[in-house]
């Protein structure tokens, strides 16, 4: 009998661009949402340092008042609350936004804002999940999730400003530095 070994054919992706995205994915907010618009950017790292093209990423977010589409009747109609787009030729992403707020977490916690991340890439063989955080949220230190990862591990999810409105975050998928992933 013959035993199969899985091949790098067995992995998701990359197949992106055949048929999941739009142009406008990308965009998460329109010019009329409320609050800070700004630009989320940043790049795909792999194990080895290398930049990642052809990667899926998406966010999930609240809008500024920390309200989500879909659950929250009063959440803003100009925020769509997703959005999905591929890295390109360099390992670079950007998303169109505002800045969410903070959001009730369990309990009579809050959360802090953030972007919920999910990832697609070639040579993963599922989704991976992280998230974003600014790092002049007052919220920071009692989010339920920062606290429960530890200090050092928190530290790689938090975002840095590189202008008044562009905040980056690059994601490294392993190695020293690496991003850190949470269960799905």
């Amino acid at each position: 009998m013959t035993r199969l070994t899985p091949t790098a054919a067995q992995t998701v992706g990359p197949f992106y661009s055949y048929g999941l995205l739009t142009e406008e994915d990308c965009v998460v907010a329109g010019p009329t949402a409320l609050g800070r618009h700004i630009k989320l950017v940043g790049k795909l790292i792999n194990r080895d340092g290398n930049l990642c093209r052809d990667a899926l990423i998406e966010i999930w977010q609240a809008d500024a008042a920390g309200l989500y589409k879909g659950r929250d009747a009063d959440a803003d109609p100009a925020v769509k609350g997703f959005g999905r787009t591929l890295t390109d030729e360099n390992g670079s992403f950007e998303f169109q936004t505002v800045l969410p707020g903070a959001c009730p977490g369990s309990g009579n916690s809050w959360q802090a804002p953030h972007f919920a991340v999910g990832l697609f890439a070639g040579g993963l063989t599922r989704r991976v999940v992280t998230r974003i955080y600014t790092p002049d949220s007052a919220e920071l230190e009692d989010d339920e999730v920062l606290t429960q990862l530890g200090k050092e591990a928190a530290k790689t999810l938090i975002g840095r400003w590189v202008s008044e409105n562009t905040l980056e975050f690059d994601i490294r998928l392993a190695g020293e530095g690496a991003t850190a992933f949470l269960q799905d």
